[in-house]
């Protein structure tokens, strides 16, 4: 519900999720009134979930009962500079390959920091760029500026087929799913695999009070941050 520019959070990212070129259409599901109306109120489509989920997939696995797609894409509330084209690009993956149950959007490491930054969820990748592991600090220990050539940041964008997160969100939960709050673990600790697609574009989400300065600035300083949210302001519906 944060205010950037005079536009909620929320509204930012859902505005930028309908810029698709593939008219796929976006839903905001909340169990929280305040979200809820707010989106309503700029004419979004919602789906009024419980209030307490263990995570945004169980979430949406509760919404995919009403909704009946085959594959949903999560795209999380807090990234508000995700770029229509990176949407673009994980719609076709999908379409290019639906039997594949689960893809997130992964994009390089920009400095140091972020290797330890624990707010920061990475990855290591194999040859045929499927995600080995997620962590939240490196297990790597050679040197940093290798390890930024080597480690992905998860971006808070990824998407699963019906029939996996069914198969997730009805098992259990698992230990570092659990131990590590990062819900993609848990497909791989029930023997999935989860195929990343890279973007170049790493901008900030907001996961802590100092990334709202820090998204400012992008939006300040980035032409492309700058023309989007031009386009995100003038966008009603």
């Amino acid at each position: 519900m944060l205010e950037i520019l005079g536009l909620p959070m929320v509204e930012h990212v859902r505005r930028r999720g309908l810029m698709n070129k593939y008219g796929i259409p976006v839903y905001v599901a909340s169990g929280d009134p305040q979200i809820l109306d707010t989106v309503q109120k700029f004419q979004g489509k919602i789906v009024r979930t419980h209030e307490e989920h263990p995570n945004g997939l169980s979430r949406v696995y509760e919404v995919s009962k009403e909704l009946e797609f085959t594959h949903y894409i999560i795209l999380q509330g807090d990234e508000v500079l995700i770029l229509p084209e990176q949407i673009d690009s994980l719609i076709e993956a999908i379409t290019a390959n639906p039997q594949v149950h689960f893809w997130n959007q992964v994009t390089p490491l920009l400095v140091e920091d972020e290797i330890d930054d624990v707010n920061v969820v990475k990855c290591i990748l194999d040859t045929k760029g499927q995600i080995i592991t997620i962590f939240r600090k490196s297990p790597l220990t050679t040197e940093k500026q290798t390890q930024l050539k080597l480690l992905k940041k998860i971006c808070g964008l990824f998407a699963v087929s019906a029939e996996a997160m069914k198969t997730i969100c009805e098992n259990p939960a698992t230990p570092i799913g659990v131990a590590e709050s990062i819900e993609q673990m848990k497909f791989l600790e029930l023997g999935g695999k989860l195929k990343s697609i890279e973007t170049d574009q790493n901008f900030t989400s907001v996961n802590l009070p100092s990334d709202v300065e820090s998204v400012k600035r992008t939006i300040e300083t980035s032409i492309i941050q700058k023309n989007l949210v031009k386009l995100v302001l003038g966008h009603a519906n």
